[in-house]
């Protein structure tokens, strides 16, 4: 059986299309695929409104999240990205009974995300340094 063509799909939008605002983002999780629930704050009324929920499988969320990391590093590389300190959620603890019966490396793996996307410093691969060693800033790596 041949292999199909990866070729781009053309994207046409539904007579429903709707573009909305959203600030806040809750997720439900289950065995099939994960729930995103969009709202904004109503500062006045002292709650979130939500507004919308779109569930993607688990597929399409592991591609999602690819591309959101993707836009959001080329995003903070050309105009940095500050968040408040009250707003930056709290880095994983895996002292905190929360995790008991978790397994530690994860604990320990999802730190170490935390610190790259909230971090002073975050961590660059010794093979993506070498790599771009000697490269200016505005030089594409090869």
């Amino acid at each position: 059986m041949a292999e199909p063509e990866n070729k781009p799909l053309e994207s046409k939008r539904d007579e429903d299309f709707a573009s909305l605002y959203a600030n806040n983002v809750q997720m439900e999780v289950s065995a099939w695929d994960l729930k995103f629930t969009f709202g904004q704050l109503d500062q006045a009324q002292g709650f979130v409104k939500q507004h919308t929920a779109i569930t993607v499988s688990w597929q399409q969320a592991k591609i999602m999240a690819y591309f959101l990391v993707a836009n959001v590093f080329v995003q903070q590389a050309a105009i940095p990205i500050i968040l408040r300190n009250d707003i930056v959620p709290p880095r994983p603890n895996p002292n905190d009974a929360a995790w008991a019966g978790t397994n530690m490396a994860n604990v320990a793996y999802l730190g170490w995300i935390h610190d790259q996307f909230f971090g002073t410093s975050p961590y660059i691969p010794p093979a993506v340094a070498e790599e771009t060693k000697g490269q200016s800033e505005s030089e594409p790596a090869n």
